[in-house]
């Protein structure tokens, strides 16, 4: 499958603190979600461990929103 994989790290704020969670994008195309984290750390490495087992690669680009 053709096209670059982008590793969205989400931050939302509440009144428990600030959580992170991951999304994996392809040509606008959401592929996968994981779960909140503590740490936009801990969401990035759960995500690239996610991409390398569904799709075999590293994703192409980080981005933090």
């Amino acid at each position: 499958m053709a096209g670059m994989i982008e590793l969205t790290i989400e931050s939302w704020s509440g009144p428990d603190g600030t959580a992170y969670r991951w999304s994996l994008w392809r040509d606008g195309r959401r592929l996968a979600m994981g779960p909140a984290y503590r740490t936009a750390e801990a969401a990035e490495a759960a995500a690239t461990a996610a991409c390398i087992q569904e799709f075999g690669v590293k994703p192409d680009r980080v981005t933090a929103l």
